[in-house]
């Protein structure tokens, strides 16, 4: 059982590697494209932008990810508007527009990663379910030892990210804050996972075809293991699969890991 303790602290910081880089990344991505292809090229200069004109121009380009803050944390929404219209209206360049919104948005997953072990068991299964989408995704596209990288290093492990990517990045921001939003007013209990919830990992990622040299590779996070990207995709997969408190204490545990970095 102690391997399969070691195992989840062992998943969630390789899940928390790409978390760490992709959910920042993608916002501040979309909020940098935004400004200065859509809001600069259709006003007369950036003093002149607004915080209606930004906010009209983000929830209409396509990411879901602000429509879920807005919807789940509205006042958070406004603050967020209101940063990124004061750097572009200073004469900030893309860069530091960018830079802007990935503080901004990790600074929100930080502050409600706490609530993540109130979440609801579907909330917590749509956004490990994300997470699970994009690994797919790179394993489709990307041979194993980039597919491992990216498991290390994000984004900036792959070349230049396809629309199809940036989508499967904006699912994983949006769902995890609708997790958030859900936590907030579940009233579920919070608890940590217990060894029998662990066994049931463990009896669901065999079952799955997981074998002893894959949960050796994700512990270690071995970057040698050609194999690391599908195992780490079993372990999500057995998640996944576990259903009532003892399933959503796992998929909750791995989600407040991958938020709270």
């Amino acid at each position: 059982m102690s391997r399969w303790r070691g195992l989840g602290l062992a998943a969630v910081a390789v899940l928390s590697f790409v978390a760490v880089k992709a959910v920042p990344w993608a916002l501040g991505f979309a909020g940098g494209k935004y400004l200065y292809e859509t809001v600069m090229g259709s006003h007369d200069g950036s003093a002149k932008l607004t915080t209606f004109q930004v906010s009209d121009q983000l929830l209409s380009q396509g990411f879901q990810i602000f429509k879920a803050i807005k919807q789940e944390f509205p006042d958070d929404y406004d603050g967020v508007v209101q940063k990124i219209t004061a750097v572009a209206s200073a004469g900030g360049g893309e860069s530091e527009v960018r830079n802007t919104s990935r503080v901004l948005v990790a600074d929100l997953r930080h502050k409600y990663a706490p609530l993540l072990a109130s979440a609801p068991d579907g909330n917590a299964s749509e956004a490990l379910a994300a997470q699970l989408d994009m690994l797919k995704h790179v394993m489709e596209r990307e041979t194993p030892a980039t597919c491992n990288r990216y498991l290390r290093d994000g984004p900036v492990a792959l070349s230049m990210p396809e629309q199809d990517f940036l989508m499967h990045m904006d699912k994983i921001g949006a769902t995890l804050f609708h997790a958030f939003g859900a936590a907030k007013g579940s009233g579920l209990r919070a608890a940590a996972p217990v060894d029998q919830d662990w066994s049931l990992v463990a009896d669901a990622f065999t079952r799955n075809g997981g074998t002893t040299a894959e949960i050796d590779a994700i512990a270690s996070a071995n970057q040698d293991f050609e194999g690391l990207c599908p195992a780490v995709a079993k372990l999500y997969t057995a998640a996944l699969s576990l259903n009532g408190e003892p399933g959503r204490h796992i998929k909750t545990a791995l989600l407040y890991e991958i938020a709270k970095n």
